[in-house]
């Protein structure tokens, strides 16, 4: 038997799906960002290693800070996850803001609050996410934020 033969038009709906499927793979929208974010903020009140993978691509990356080593992947995302959200902080309270998404639809930022006891010490820390989309899940995260104790520092 050789090959299939397409009718008439069959390529290029094949061409049609395939370029909308790779168009709404890189573009987002604000509702994808809130979805994704609340996943995000469960994974860290419960403390849950699995839901955060769940809300990163297989290769995605976490800037936990700018200043900071990225994680890269789910087994370095894991092992960072593992020792400094399961092991070092409890009471965890997570809060979404205000989501936005850049005018060229590749950029996404999501505003935060978290409030939580860090190695014994409570911590109250406001910031903001820049992150960028395949699909529904994460492929980077970059976290800028502060919190009340280094404001004190500073003053």
């Amino acid at each position: 038997m050789e090959g299939a033969r397409l009718r008439k038009g069959e390529l290029s709906n094949c061409c049609d799906i395939l370029i909308n499927k790779i168009i709404l793979s890189v573009y987002m929208d604000v509702k994808q960002i809130k979805e994704v974010m609340k996943k995000y903020g469960e994974a860290w009140e419960n403390q849950d290693s699995n839901l955060i993978l769940e809300c990163f691509t297989k290769n995605g990356i976490y800037q936990e800070s700018p200043l900071a080593k990225p994680y890269r992947g789910h087994k370095e995302i894991k092992k960072f996850w593992d020792k400094v959200v399961k092991q070092e902080t409890e009471k965890i309270k997570f809060r979404v803001g205000n989501c936005y998404v850049s005018e060229d639809g590749k950029t996404g930022f999501a505003e935060w609050e978290c409030k939580n006891t860090h190695k014994k010490k409570k911590h109250h820390m406001v910031g903001i996410m820049i992150l960028k989309m395949r699909g529904n899940k994460i492929s980077y995260l970059n976290e800028y934020w502060n919190t009340k104790d280094f404001i004190k520092i500073i003053r």
